[in-house]
């Protein structure tokens, strides 16, 4: 996924890449050409975005502000995007777009978890009465 769909900028991503490989602060600083304080900063502003965005996400799905339809692995592309559509009907949703939209949307977050045509990967699908959605993890 581009950086530029994450509310993470590219630094910050490269800087959790780093710590999830298990470098130190001060080698993850050696290596991107600044000073440990900085990246002590980058990575604190990183987090207080997390927790911001999962906060959003408890408050929408706490609030019924959206949908939720969950597809487990295992699950045919064909049959994932059926069960979007079948909640949008549930939920009287008029999705934005069709079905291929749908489907590309899916595609697109999936990318290499889908094997055969099937999700290898579980996700989640956020329905807005807008008509538009988000497909997560």
């Amino acid at each position: 996924m581009d950086a530029k769909q994450t509310i993470l900028t590219a630094r910050q991503l490269e800087i959790l890449a780093m710590r999830s490989r298990g470098l130190s602060t001060d080698e993850i600083a050696s290596n991107i050409g600044t000073t440990t304080k900085n990246v002590i900063i980058i990575e604190a502003a990183m987090h207080r975005k997390l927790e911001r965005a999962s906060n959003t996400i408890k408050m929408v799905q706490e609030g019924g502000l959206a949908s939720f339809v969950s597809v487990n692995a295992g699950t045919h592309l064909l049959d994932a995007v059926r069960s979007v559509l079948n909640a949008a009907d549930k939920s009287h949703i008029k999705l934005r777009g069709n079905i291929l939209d749908l489907m590309a949307s899916i595609r697109t977050y999936a990318g290499s978890n889908i094997s055969g045509g099937a999700l290898t990967k579980s996700i989640s699908v956020m329905l807005f009465r807008t008509g538009r959605w988000i497909v997560t993890a």
